[in-house]
């Protein structure tokens, strides 16, 4: 996955990105019936379709995280952690 989809994925809600999941794992469908039916014309598009299923659920995972912590994007949480860190370091 190139880096700008990832970037785009970043900047989707969470209902935007469960509609992605669901399409891409329509996709893996077919790709599971056309290699059963020795018709597949891109193998590595399985292997693909895999890992950005893979991408979509963790960032699923990580927004549900962040909203449950309260921030609302990584940037705030990070923020947060070097601020927290630096505070723990002035000790």
């Amino acid at each position: 996955m190139k880096l700008e989809e990832r970037r785009r994925l970043h900047d989707l809600t969470k209902e935007q990105l469960q509609d992605e999941l669901h399409k891409a794992e329509e996709t893996l469908l077919n790709y599971r019936f056309d290699a059963g039916m020795n018709r597949l014309t891109n193998p590595a598009g399985l292997h693909n379709t895999r890992k950005r299923i893979a991408v979509l659920k963790t960032l699923i995972r990580q927004k549900e995280l962040l909203a449950d912590s309260g921030f609302n994007t990584m940037e705030e949480y990070k923020a947060y952690k070097s601020a927290e860190r630096r505070a723990y370091k002035c000790r």
